[in-house]
This record gives C-alpha cells, structure tokens and sequence, in this order.
C-alpha cells in the first residue's frame, strides 16, 4: 500500500527532490563533492571519501568504448561525457586512477588536463563554460587498469583466468573509466566492449548490439537509459561463458551470464523470475530497465550492480533476494554519502527474511529473538553507529541493522512498516536519500514522535533499551 498523499507531500517539501547543487565563488569546479542540504545547508564532502566526486557540472550520460587485449591484460579506450555545468566553469575534475590519459577534448576542441594526487583528472577547457551550459568532454585513454583495495576486499577491474570484471562498492568505477565519482551524479550509461572472438561481455541494462570487428573481434554495446550511481556500474568480459536470456512478463529482459566454471549456478539464476515477483509484491513494481546477474566462478562478494548483479562461487539464494531487493533499496533509492550506506543495505537485507518467512517458513521473531540473545552480550556488536559506523567500516554493523529494521516493523506495525517499505523507494526512485530524509518520512507515515528508537538504533553505540529492543508484540 502506497504512503498518504499528505506524508509524501510533507517529505517532498522537507527533503527535496533529488540532489543540491553546491554554491560556488568560483570558476573552478570543487576537488570533492559538496553536498547541500534541501534548506541550504553545507554539509561538505563526504567524510569517509572528500576527494570523491567533484563539483562545478552535473553528468548526464557516460558513453564507453572499451577495447579489452587479454594478452597485454591491458584497454584501448575512449569516454565521451555529456554534462551540464551547474556554475560558470574554468577547470573542473574527473576521478581516474591510474591508466594513461592521451587526449582531451571538451566540446571538440583540445583541452589541457593534467593528474594529481591519485584519482584527480584536472580538465581546462579552452574556454570558459557558462553556468547552464551543456557540454562534452571526449577522453581518450588507456593501460593495464588496477582495482583498489577496501575491508571488503579488492574492487574494481580485477584480471581473472581468461577474464575481466569491473564491480565493487564504494570505488569501483573509477579504476576503469573517468568519472564524477559521487553517488549523487547518478547518470545514464552506453558501454561499448570490444573482445576476441569467443568471449562474451557484459554490462548494465540492456544488450543493443553485437557486431564483428575484422575477422578476430567483436563488440558488445550495452545500454543502460536509467541513471545509474558510480557505485552500480559493472562490466565483465571472459571467455567460453554461457549466456541465458528469457523475458519478464511485463516484457522486460532477463539476461544471466555464467563463467566457464559456473554453470551450476544456473540453477539459481534460474530463479530470479521468481524473485522479482516476489519483491514486486512487496515493495511495487520492478524499478529497473532489465533484470539479471553475472555469476563468477572464483570467490566474489555479492555485488548488486544496476540491473545485473554479480554473484561470486558460494552465492546462494540470499544473495539472489538482496542483490534483487537492492534495485530497489540502494539502486532505485540511493545513499548521498558513504556513512549512509546501511540505509539502503539494511532495508535491502531484510528482504531475505521477508523471503525465508514466505517461501521457508521462518518465524521472523523467533529469528530476532535468537539473534539479540546471542549478540547481547557483544559490546562489538552494538557499538557501531548505523548512521556512521566509520571510514571503510560501512559494512560492519549490517546484522545490527537489519535487526534494527524487523524491530521497526514491530515498532510501527505491519500496516504502516509495509507503506514505509515500499513507499520510501517508491516516491524516490532514482533519487538519493539518508537517515534523516528516511526519519521524516518514517514519521510521517507513522504519524508519531519515533526519535527514541532512532535514537536507540541508529545513533546508539551500546544495546537499545528494552522499549526499543522488545517492541510491541515482539517483546
């Protein structure tokens, strides 16, 4: 059931609609991205990552042509960028690690850039471009791309055996192609791959073309028309993998690719159909363009990039639930900053209890109930703050979180926690939002003062009191 028309006008009026953009004295676009909050407020650049994003435009599209040479493990490439610049623009930046930089254009004249610090492309464009303008930008680049280390592991392009895929959360994007690294420059994405012969590639939304290339190569062009976060992109390309496409019923398409040693997960990808129906159920209708996965034969986190999820080796049926609720719940609705991330990840991962309950038969508040009882006594447990638990610790307090959001739904009920479920991706889809954006719009819904389990659960760093660990009927 959708929120009232009153608490979608009242959040509407109190976070806005989509992303601020910064003010600016300047001529030179912002090294890292400054959030502004709806009243006008400076928030910043995230804390976790400041050199992240840059300021000064607004990206519109990302168009890629790629050419993988698996013998050198190394890219020819060239990305055309389409932007608007949000003031009168100098200089601006771009995010790239590595890689070698060989030409630059902005609006087909020849542009000095230069690299600084270890992400920064700086851009000068010949001429100044005015605040409202549309631009492009034509970068011409290439080299062995390198992924980036986090806690979670590596990101971004990493070689495999007769492979390469591009996936990973926070920082992925930019280990492969130039970009405005900031969750909240969400834009469209046209992905050209070119491989030999015998490989397959893949990329977000939908597959528009496969072309030969002089006899030994191909090209796979891939668009994705929704905007998509930095963090949703993936590419992968590899050979002798097994691709299976079929159609939703709404006429949308699946498209599931194995890796060589992969093929046992056909099974699993087999169920998405399934998923998604479930999901639609729940949260409304499926946000996305197309639907589908690439599951990897060698040890991966899930990751659920736009469209096409990547699953590793020991994906099971849980990672199919929360990569595919995350199209909703952190693709559809995006995180601003990366101290925000269990928002999104928190919401995405109880969907699998949703799931257990509905298909396995789980008592969901016997499940809360052992998990606070065994996690009691574990000060480590509590102590992370879900609306900030720390630079490259985003991912720590996910349990916590998701207990936090089945002690929600006892908080408020199922009527109203079911609205809040799926009415916060619904009224911003493709937007960006964080805690307090979700805590106004909780309220409203709830019609209530709920700032003592906000305060418990989302701020607290030790276990929350009875009153808000044991709520309602869970108690």
């Amino acid at each position: 059931m959708p929120p009232s028309v009153g608490a979608i006008a009242l959040v509407a009026m109190l976070t806005g609609g989509g992303p601020p953009a910064a003010a600016a004295e300047s001529t030179i676009g912002t090294d890292g991205y400054v959030h502004v909050s709806p009243m006008g407020t400076v928030l910043g650049a995230d804390p976790y990552y400041p050199k992240d994003g840059n300021g000064g435009y607004d990206v519109g599209d990302y168009n890629l042509a790629i050419e993988y040479l698996p013998s050198s493990t190394s890219i020819r490439a060239k990305a055309t960028i389409t932007a608007t610049a949000t003031q009168d623009l100098s200089r601006f930046n771009l995010d790239l690690c590595g890689l070698s930089v060989y030409s630059v254009k902005v609006d087909g004249v020849g542009a000095t850039h230069a690299r600084v610090g270890d992400h920064e492309l700086v851009v000068t464009p010949r001429t100044m471009l005015a605040a409202g303008a549309a631009f492009t930008v034509e970068i011409v680049y290439g080299g062995s791309p390198r992924p980036l280390g986090t806690a979670r592991g590596l990101v971004g392009w990493q070689r495999g055996y007769e492979s390469a895929v591009a996936v990973g959360m926070p920082r992925s994007a930019m280990t492969w192609f130039p970009v405005n690294n900031t969750e909240v420059d969400k834009a469209t994405l046209h992905v050209a791959l070119t491989v030999p012969n015998g490989w397959q590639a893949v990329s977000n939304g939908t597959r528009v073309s496969d072309t030969p290339i002089s006899g030994y190569r191909h090209t796979v062009t891939w668009a994705e028309e929704t905007a998509v976060a930095p963090s949703a992109v993936m590419a992968a390309m590899g050979r002798r993998w097994q691709v299976d496409t079929a159609t939703l019923p709404d006429g949308r398409s699946v498209y599931n690719a194995y890796a060589t040693w992969a093929l046992d997960k056909r099974a699993l990808g087999n169920k998405l159909p399934e998923v998604i129906e479930f999901l639609s159920g729940v949260l409304g209708d499926y946000p996305q363009s197309a639907a589908g996965g690439m599951f990897l034969d060698r040890p991966a986190t899930t990751h659920p990039a736009q469209t096409r999820p990547v699953y590793g080796v020991y994906a099971g049926m849980s990672d199919l639930v929360y990569a595919t609720a995350y199209q909703w719940w952190g693709d559809g609705v995006t995180t601003k900053m990366w101290k925000d991330t269990q928002l999104t990840e928190s919401f995405a991962r109880y969907a699998v209890w949703l799931w257990d309950a509905e298909k396995n038969g789980v008592d969901l508040d016997q499940r809360y109930l052992d998990q606070v009882t065994a996690a009691k006594a574990d000060a480590r447990f509590w102590a992370p703050k879900l609306t900030d638990p720390g630079a490259r610790a985003e991912y720590t307090p996910t349990a916590k979180g998701v207990l936090m959001v089945h002690a929600l739904r006892k908080t408020v009920g199922d009527e109203l926690f079911f609205q809040m479920y799926s009415g916060f991706p619904a009224i911003n889809q493709q937007s960006n939002q964080g805690w307090y954006d979700f805590g106004l719009y909780a309220e409203a819904v709830a019609e209530r003062d709920l700032s003592g389990f906000f305060g418990a659960w989302w701020n607290g760093t030790v276990i929350p009191a009875d009153e808000f660990l044991f709520p309602g009927e869970g108690r």
